[in-house]
């Protein structure tokens, strides 16, 4: 006598956990790059933060002279390695650069973020003098750490806040 008794299927088919193996790889091989490029915007943020820190300085030294910039050899604000925070890692270096006319530029080197498009590029503020005493700002890329004007690297835009993609 042959019995057969019927029994719920227990468990999944070895097609099943193909089709969600390959699920899960498809939704890793999206996210990756997304995450890497989030973390590598994230660590941008201590370069446009010493930025940001220097608007003062440089518009302070325009204001009290009302004509033109201090040169580099008189630089109103930090430059150098000694111009960094103590707990900088993403920035290698700062320079100020002008000849003492109406404009002027701050440029941090990017080292340290694991992003090739970004390690030893240049990001830079760079500032017009108005006869009002007020300074006009340009966050924008560079292609030296002496430039004294906008230069489009295009490969960092992606990892840029979308004022400094110039």
């Amino acid at each position: 006598m042959n019995i057969q008794l019927n029994r719920p299927q227990q468990g999944f088919t070895l097609i099943e956990l193909m089709i969600v193996v390959a699920i899960i790889g498809i939704l890793a091989s999206i996210a990756l790059p997304a995450y890497q490029t989030y973390m590598a915007k994230s660590k941008l943020v201590e370069a446009t933060s010493l930025l940001d820190a220097q608007k003062n300085g440089i518009s302070e030294a325009w204001a009290n002279s009302g004509t033109s910039f201090p040169t580099t050899a008189n630089s109103p604000v930090p430059t150098g390695t000694s111009g960094l925070p103590a707990n900088h890692k993403y920035v290698s270096a700062v320079n100020y650069i002008s000849a003492g006319g109406t404009a002027a530029s701050y440029i941090v080197t990017l080292a340290n973020t694991g992003a090739t498009a970004i390690d030893g590029k240049f990001l830079a503020l760079f500032a017009t003098g108005n006869s009002d005493g007020t300074v006009t700002w340009e966050c924008a890329t560079a292609t030296s750490a002496s430039a004294t004007a906008a230069g489009a690297v295009v490969a960092m835009y992606p990892f840029l806040p979308s004022n400094c993609q110039h």
